[in-house]
């Protein structure tokens, strides 16, 4: 009798967790794509403009720099595996 509830519990347990998984995917999946590289970014709060692509780390937070000595107050570098990294200035 006791490896029976142990056994009907342990089913009860997984079939929970894949309907679980399950409504979590298909909550994902039903989600509005994301249209803008902007809104994506960490600082989607406060107006960002796209500046370029930079072949490395060092060459984005150099003109990072650059645009914060000319008047923005900040600067995202996002790496996108197949273009680089992408700098974004912030307002």
């Amino acid at each position: 009798m006791t490896r029976r509830i142990v056994r009907l519990t342990a089913t009860l347990g997984t079939a929970a967790l894949f309907s679980l998984t399950g409504a979590v995917l298909a909550g994902a999946a039903s989600a509005a794509p994301i249209t803008s590289s902007a809104a994506a970014s960490p600082a989607s709060a406060y107006a960002t403009h796209f500046v370029g692509w930079y072949p490395d780390k060092t060459s984005c937070k150099n003109g990072g720099e650059y645009y914060k000595r000319h008047g923005y107050s900040g600067y995202i570098c996002q790496l996108d595996p197949t273009r680089g990294w992408a700098l974004y200035v912030v307002d």
